[in-house]
């Protein structure tokens, strides 16, 4: 599960529910969801998930990621790579769709299990896929015409049984994600016409396999990066913001909010000047009619004194 905030709409976006496909609206002044949008063909159907969401600060637009679900919920996690993926462009003043990209059209259903998108300046799309790592780039949309879609990098072997990209997180022309298939964190300049990895060493060694969402904090200026996954939200930073090189500074443990095993720490989020750990619970029983468990209570977890201790070191 992705969530995202806006400076320009004070308004967080985050998945109502993944089965069911929606996109809800939360307003943290008010403590409650505002609305929530269905997008037909998508929402409510079996087959796919509304898995990331993430909003360019330049246009206030919505770029909206439903991924076939397959790939992550039929062991041996990324076997069935089959499916629709479809990449979207929301407008929410207008609420309506500016353009629907069906991904799978570029990958013919030989890797898959797509899981995050960010902007570069320009407003091209990036949408990272899991099995295994690949960033497909989203280009050409002037407001009409529907993008074009490139194989902007592939990981070699193209075997979908290796885990691979994590999530996305972008300031201005750099693309930060992490490897999971060899535990590296990597850089990416988005002016090239093709995807160069490139490795950033990380002091101390630390090397986890479990990455779920990336994100630059606002607050931080693109000099800290929190990675949700395993055991919480890991926490790096790169002083001048180059990410040539990064410290590991810690982990803030879902352990500590006395959570079990069974919720997956997803997204880390900022709201307002506060920093909150996104979780996804999973075990609940499926209400009937619907895709959809009988959870009714999902909080955000408070984790900002958690990082500012450990940027304090």
């Amino acid at each position: 599960m992705q969530s995202s905030t806006s400076t320009r709409v004070f308004s967080t976006y985050r998945n109502r529910n993944l089965c069911n496909g929606t996109l809800g609206i939360y307003d943290p002044y008010k403590n409650e969801l505002v609305d929530i949008i269905e997008f037909p063909g998508i929402s409510h159907s079996p087959e796919l998930f509304i898995a990331g969401i993430d909003i360019d600060e330049r246009t206030g637009l919505v770029s909206i990621l439903a991924n076939a679900g397959a790939a992550f919920t039929k062991p041996p996690l990324g076997s069935d790579v089959s499916g629709s993926n479809i990449a979207m462009i929301f407008n929410p003043k207008t609420k309506e769709v500016l353009y629907k990209v069906n991904l799978t059209e570029t990958t013919h259903g030989q890797y898959g299990g797509f899981a995050d998108l960010e902007q570069d300046p320009d407003g091209n799309v990036y949408v990272n896929s899991m099995f295994p790592g690949s960033i497909l780039k989203l280009y050409g949309f002037d407001g009409r015409n529907t993008p074009k879609v490139t194989e902007w990098y592939l990981s070699q072997p193209r075997d979908s049984s290796i885990d691979g990209f994590g999530g996305l997180a972008a300031k201005e022309w750099t693309l930060l994600t992490h490897d999971n298939s060899d535990g590296r964190l990597l850089k990416f300049d988005m002016r090239s016409s093709k995807g160069l990895p490139i490795a950033i060493p990380v002091t101390p060694s630390h090397t986890f396999l479990d990455s779920d969402a990336s994100y630059l904090p606002p607050k931080y200026n693109g000099t800290v990066l929190l990675i949700a996954g395993g055991p919480g939200i890991r926490v790096l930073r790169s002083k001048n913001g180059k990410w040539d090189n990064a410290e590991y500074l810690g982990t803030v443990f879902k352990a500590s909010f006395d959570l079990p095993d069974t919720y997956l720490a997803t997204a880390a989020i900022q709201v307002g000047d506060g920093l909150n750990m996104v979780v996804l619970p999973t075990g609940d029983k499926v209400v009937p009619g619907t895709l959809a468990g009988n959870r009714t209570h999902f909080p955000f977890y408070d984790i900002t004194n958690q990082v500012e201790e450990l940027l304090a070191v």
